[in-house]
């Protein structure tokens, strides 16, 4: 939010990152030749975080950008939605292809992975020459100024009342879906028996998600994105509740049209949250008349890493150990069926959470387009008390706080 370059704010660090993203992906995979656990540790640590840093690098930007692109409520959404279908598509492309390459390469398998190292490092650092050229930026929020106090600038987004019930959304959403994927492997081989079908049953679940971005990206442009979220997670749901009618017996069919029902579902939670953003950041740009993206996309990104590392994935290790789970070993039918209802309760509890809390969201199709053409008066030199009664009640609901408390400059 704060640079200043002549390619503006964001698009510049899709240049800065183009080398190091090549380059910290592939030291990842360099064989190190040492007897030291100790230095193999530190090495391959400080590798992986170096990644995660340029790749956060360029990903905060890019996630920013989305509000810039348009200010139409329906091209935003369809714009979130092809974003998550080449997301989609790259994740079968990431869970495949690098084996491949290096069951392929010949000599010791170091040398597959470190041949599987330079070309997904070219293949992740060349689109952003491509996003770089292909996009651009919002002339109006260049010149704006911002708070030298970081953290109190990051701390106030929590005032936006929309953001406050999107962060809320977005934790259980992806909270839910961590719990399935890390549960997702033990539940096919120790509760059903079939560990030789998750290629098939992952897949199908990952293709029918992918094909239904495209049906909510329809609904959230006729019904909202409230109705298309909530939709979305009753579906995934009810999905859940049908494994109650899979057993070890059951044919590779059936099991594969229960992950297609959820995988129907978990679309809507994968792709609402972020078609949500640029949304929640109008409401922000209406409260304080400068355009914040990167700071949302930012807490976004942090919200993200923190509810995952510190929250979800410990607490599945420390339930899987409460439920007396042994890996690698057979499970006592009363650990299978303890273990049974971990898998399902953890994730409905997190998607009726998720249902539930959706019913605050009001940024609708008739509120978020109210919201463009209000900021779009404000810009162009309006008042704050010529608004409407009508745009007063709503910026009211949507921020929290009273319609003479936003600070337009």
């Amino acid at each position: 939010d704060r640079t200043r370059s002549r390619y503006g704010r964001r698009r510049v660090y899709f240049l800065a990152g183009i080398v190091p993203i090549a380059v910290s992906f592939i030291i990842m995979w360099l064989p190190l030749k040492t007897e030291s656990q100790a230095l193999l540790f530190l090495y391959y640590s400080f590798a992986y975080v170096v990644f995660a840093t340029v790749f956060t690098m360029v990903m905060i930007p890019y996630s920013a950008l989305a509000a810039e692109l348009s200010a139409d409520y329906e091209v935003r959404n369809r714009l979130s939605g092809s974003r998550l279908l080449f997301s989609g598509f790259s994740s079968l492309l990431a869970a495949t292809v690098p084996k491949i390459i290096i069951d392929s390469s010949k000599g010791p398998p170091s040398t597959g992975y470190v041949t599987m190292s330079i070309v997904f490092g070219i293949f992740f650092a060349l689109p952003w020459i491509i996003t770089f050229f292909g996009t651009w930026e919002d002339d109006h929020a260049a010149e704006e100024s911002y708070s030298h106090n970081f953290i109190k600038e990051f701390f106030s987004i929590f005032k936006n009342r929309s953001f406050r019930v999107h962060i809320l959304m977005y934790v259980c959403a992806y909270s839910a879906i961590d719990f399935l994927m890390a549960l997702f492997t033990y539940y096919l081989t120790y509760y059903l028996r079939r560990d030789g079908i998750y290629s098939i049953a992952m897949g199908t679940l990952m293709l029918v998600q992918l094909a239904m971005i495209v049906f909510y990206v329809r609904m959230s442009n006729t019904k909202g994105k409230r109705f298309a979220y909530q939709m979305g997670m009753i579906i995934w749901f009810g999905g859940m509740f049908l494994t109650l009618a899979l057993t070890s017996t059951s044919p590779i069919a059936l099991i594969c049209l229960v992950c297609a029902v959820i995988g129907s579902g978990t679309a809507a939670a994968v792709y609402i949250p972020y078609a949500i953003l640029p949304n929640v950041i109008d409401v922000d740009e209406l409260m304080t008349g400068r355009q914040r993206s990167g700071v949302y996309s930012g807490a976004l990104t942090l919200m993200r890493k923190l509810v995952q590392g510190a929250l979800v994935m410990p607490m599945i290790g420390f339930f899987l150990q409460l439920v007396g789970f042994v890996s690698h070993a057979e499970q006592t039918p009363q650990v299978l069926t303890r273990f049974f209802i971990f898998f399902i309760g953890g994730s409905a509890l997190l998607i009726a959470a998720g249902i539930i809390i959706a019913f605050f969201f009001h940024l609708n199709v008739k509120n978020s387009t109210m919201l463009t053409a209000e900021l779009e008066r404000l810009r162009s030199g309006g008042k704050l008390e010529d608004a409407t009664e009508e745009m007063q009640q709503i910026g009211e609901q949507l921020t929290g706080q009273k319609w003479t408390e936003n600070n337009w400059p």
